[in-house]
């Protein structure tokens, strides 16, 4: 009898699909309830700019034309507003896509990519799918990347490291000093990725820029990832950029589709550039509400990781099953991310910062639920 394992690519034979947080509109259909409140993929609680809106309203009559290959005004505005040569500049359908595309590009079987332990879990998947070994450092004990542990674990095979800041699920940073102490000590011929899709909502002013650490080690492979699909409301439509020296992102235009940004993402992507007061809005909306987070989950003894992104990491306690609340708060139409599959033990929740409305709702059900 035939066995499809026979023929399939042998790094992805034990792999498992990412699984995004439950729609809507699945969990409408699956218990017959409305006004769900979806706190488990870090949406942007402001939705999307209006100036975005309109943008792809004005190209709905030119969607039977194939999208800007090239995505010329996007990238165009891209370097306008960070000041960077137009070369340096690469678009894709969200940093997913785009960290695909660098894995691709660069890693050969026998290379490995190194980053950290509790954080996104795409990282190694992507890794796996590009025949590369995958190696995770152990976290500080405040839940961020131990950079020195990061750097232990690079050799001569070693071909990226993926560093995200803000981390996904923790939501903690790493820091300036110790960011230029770590790039001293990394190879010239090892890419250096700043995963940087929750940098709208850092407040931290000890959070590095990453551009000025992109001009000052010239000498360094430095790629910067961003989205619009966090600070700007854009998830649905799916578009992000990165930022790197000019001969990779030559590479990385080989391997790329040739129309990977839709003609309405391109579009809503530009527009978000003249609507930088939605994501002051959407930032401050989050500084006020992990505030009230903060001050409730004292209040029911929950255990949490200061935030520098638009989510919290909640850690229950030990008489508390963090499966079966997460599926409690599902009967009540609340939507939240158990941390299982990514490494932490059961009792771990990542919930986003949400409107007042919504987080007060999940507030009064959790305390319902921890009596």
């Amino acid at each position: 009898m035939f066995n499809i394992k026979n023929i399939v690519k042998f790094s992805i034979i034990d792999g498992v699909p990412y699984k995004p947080g439950k729609p809507i509109e699945k969990l409408e259909r699956e218990l017959g309830i409305k006004n769900i409140a979806k706190l488990a993929s870090n949406e942007n609680a402001c939705g999307t700019p209006e100036a975005a809106k309109r943008a792809i309203v004005e190209c709905l009559d030119k969607l039977f034309l194939y999208p800007d290959g090239e995505a010329y005004n996007f990238k165009a505005a891209v370097s306008k507003y960070h000041g960077v040569d137009y070369q340096t500049v690469f678009a894709g359908n969200g940093s997913d896509e785009l960290l695909n595309i660098i894995m691709q590009a660069f890693v050969n079987p026998g290379d490995n990519i190194v980053s950290s332990q509790h954080s996104f879990v795409r990282y190694g998947q992507l890794a796996n799918i590009a025949n590369g070994e995958f190696r995770q450092a152990h976290m500080t004990s405040d839940m961020r990347y131990d950079l020195e542990a990061i750097s232990g674990l690079v050799d001569s095979r070693t071909k990226i490291i993926v560093i995200a800041n803000p981390n996904n699920p923790t939501g903690t940073i790493i820091y300036d000093k110790e960011t230029r102490k770590f790039l001293d000590k990394i190879p010239e011929n090892v890419i250096i990725i700043f995963d940087e899709a929750y940098a709208g909502f850092v407040e931290d002013a000890g959070y590095p820029d990453s551009l000025k650490l992109y001009r000052d080690y010239p000498e360094k492979l430095i790629v910067i990832l961003r989205t619009f699909s966090k600070i700007f409301g854009l998830a649905g439509v799916r578009i992000g950029y990165g930022i790197a020296n000019h001969e990779i992102v030559k590479y990385i235009n080989i391997v790329r589709g040739p129309f990977n940004i839709n003609t309405l993402a391109q579009a809503a992507g530009c527009a978000c550039f003249s609507a930088l007061d939605h994501a002051e809005k959407s930032k401050n909306l989050c500084l006020n509400e992990k505030k009230y987070l903060y001050t409730e989950y004292d209040k029911l003894g929950v255990e949490y990781i200061p935030t520098e992104a638009n989510f919290i990491l909640i850690k229950l306690d030990a008489n508390h099953d963090g499966k079966k609340i997460c599926d409690d708060l599902l009967k009540a139409g609340i939507i939240v991310r158990h941390m299982g599959s990514w490494g932490f033990s059961d009792n771990y929740i990542r919930v986003t910062i949400a409107t007042h409305e919504q987080n007060v709702r999940f507030i009064t059900e959790l305390k319902h639920l921890l009596v």
